[in-house]
């Protein structure tokens, strides 16, 4: 689907689509695939208030940078250009989420911005109408949109053939990790996805495999050629540090930091 502007995800829309819903849906799902978290945007923060309301209300572009504001009004316009009704949501820290209103005028939450690395990757999407919907209902819509098959399911549906490999290993911690990183790629097209949606998969993946093992953390780190992703090991002697590859898009042992060497 080629989209240069708004108007052409309307214009290439499924016609006939039965419900309120399954047009929210494949504009929320169509958007997404489209849309980069711009992690360089909290430099512009304390800038002047004008640069900033230019940059939260920029119109679409190809690819489309965005933060949640600008994400949240562009989803809301192509909610208006279908006649669905909806407002934005704003939380005390500034988020923007949206809520649309389904036949019976019942409010559907949604927050696509949290959503990007779910659409990017093909998995589930864990913000629209959380709580609301089956998973039977959803997948049901998605199939009929195309989002997903009768025959190839959402990509995190094949991540629990890994994790039950590794519940029923005596593998270290160590060769735990290095294993669920190096594995990603296997379920889907890491190239689809920004560089914050792809560090934030990892996360979520590493989670879901290998569980809450306080010795794991993500986090990154600004510097002069922009923003790095590590994921560190912590071990009985020493830390494991691995760094996200921004050309192979995969982490790789960067540094092993002795505990002697912390300690000083």
């Amino acid at each position: 689907m080629e989209i240069s502007k708004l108007e052409d995800f309307i214009a290439q829309m499924p016609k006939e689509l039965p419900s309120i819903t399954h047009k929210a849906r494949t504009l929320y799902i169509e958007l997404g695939k489209r849309s980069f978290y711009d992690r360089d945007f909290e430099s512009l923060m304390f800038g002047e208030e004008e640069q900033y309301s230019i940059y939260s209300d920029k119109p679409y572009a190809s690819p489309n940078i965005i933060v949640c504001t600008t994400l949240i009004k562009q989803y809301k316009s192509l909610l208006d250009m279908v006649n669905i009704r909806n407002k934005i949501l704003i939380d005390n820290l500034g988020h923007y989420s949206l809520v649309y209103y389904d036949e019976n005028g019942q409010e559907i939450f949604t927050d696509l911005t949290q959503d990007l690395k779910n659409i990017q990757f093909n998995c589930r999407t864990s913000y629209f109408g959380k709580d609301q919907f089956s998973d039977k209902t959803i997948r049901d819509i998605d199939i009929l949109i195309g989002y997903i098959t009768n025959r190839r399911g959402y990509s995190d549906d094949y991540w629990d053939m890994l994790k039950q490999r590794l519940d029923s290993s005596k593998l270290s911690d160590r060769s735990k990790l290095e294993l669920t990183l190096a594995s990603l790629k296997e379920f889907g097209d890491l190239t689809k996805l920004g560089e914050a949606e792809l560090a934030s998969l990892y996360n979520k993946f590493v989670k879901y495999c290998i569980g809450g093992n306080a010795n794991i953390a993500f986090y990154s780190i600004r510097s002069s050629t922009g923003e790095q992703n590590f994921v560190e090991l912590r071990e009985k002697n020493k830390i494991r540090r691995y760094k996200l590859n921004k050309a192979t898009l995969e982490f790789e042992l960067d540094k092993i930091i002795e505990r002697d060497e912390i300690s000083k």
